[in-house]
């Protein structure tokens, strides 16, 4: 009897192993892209994020230096996006105005369109 339990006990640890199935996207590549350039485009025109958030549908960018105050005087997307997680991650080269000083900087944005629109500056970018 014990012999037969463990070749089902095989099994049954056997089913759940495996390549994990990845997690749909919740964006695609026409909707994040044109949620970015939105939400950098209202940076650059001197839009905080909570107007942002206010829009309808609303657009929520979380930045480290728009929270601090500083102008997004210009950017450019710098590649094609990857798969990062549920979203898409863009690399994008910005030009910052700290009060008395201009700054260019690397950066990736991760973008997800469901179920809201959400522009996230990745760490360490």
């Amino acid at each position: 009897m014990r012999l037969t339990l463990i070749p089902l006990a095989v099994l049954v640890v056997a089913a759940g192993c495996g390549d994990p199935k990845p997690l749909d996207l919740a964006t695609t590549p026409e909707a994040s892209r044109a949620a970015l350039t939105e939400a950098l485009d209202g940076w650059k025109a001197g839009e905080t994020d909570k107007a942002m958030a206010g829009r309808s549908p609303p657009l929520y960018l979380v930045d480290d230096d728009l929270t601090r105050g500083a102008k997004l005087v210009d950017y450019q997307l710098a590649g094609e996006p990857k798969v990062f997680g549920t979203g898409l991650s863009y690399p994008v080269t910005l030009t910052l105005q700290h009060k008395d000083r201009t700054t260019t900087r690397k950066a990736a944005y991760r973008v997800v369109t469901t179920p809201n629109r959400a522009v996230t500056r990745e760490e360490g970018s």
